[in-house]
């Protein structure tokens, strides 16, 4: 069997809706990213953490994405196409399934946004508060 990166696919995606654009933009430039890939997978990898730590993640299909960036652009890719492929054991769709842990990641932080983000000064405290949201009911365990 060959491998591919995401079984081949080029292009990856971020969220089309206004309100997801908006609010993308918005924790894009309050978290620093200086790039749009940055933000996609910063979500994506805490969508895998929730699940990895334990919580049952709701993931949807026939997300409302649009096209982002070649994926030559993405640079961190191998990294997660070999996560699920190998810890998700994934063999088919693995892209579809980055972009679903992708919008479960996006919501999730648009949660801590909507909580505890207007409160928050600098990007160390919110790259803090977030991991604090994230891991906050495993350490109840």
């Amino acid at each position: 069997m060959s491998y591919e990166l995401f079984e081949g696919k080029g292009i990856i995606r971020k969220v089309r809706l206004k309100k997801d654009k908006e609010f993308f933009n918005h924790a894009k430039k309050k978290l620093g990213f200086p790039e749009e890939i940055d933000l996609v997978t910063f979500c994506t990898a805490i969508a895998l953490y929730k699940e990895h730590i334990g919580e049952s993640l709701d993931k949807k299909d026939n997300l409302s994405l649009k096209e982002m960036a070649k994926m030559y652009s993405f640079k961190k890719g191998k990294l997660y196409d070999f996560i699920i492929l190998n810890r998700l054991e994934v063999l088919e769709k693995r892209l579809e399934e980055f972009e679903k842990y992708f919008y479960v990641g996006f919501e999730i932080l648009r949660e801590w946004f909507e909580q505890y983000g207007p409160d928050v000064i600098s990007e160390i405290e919110r790259f803090c508060g977030i991991l604090d949201y994230i891991i906050g009911d495993s350490l109840d365990d």
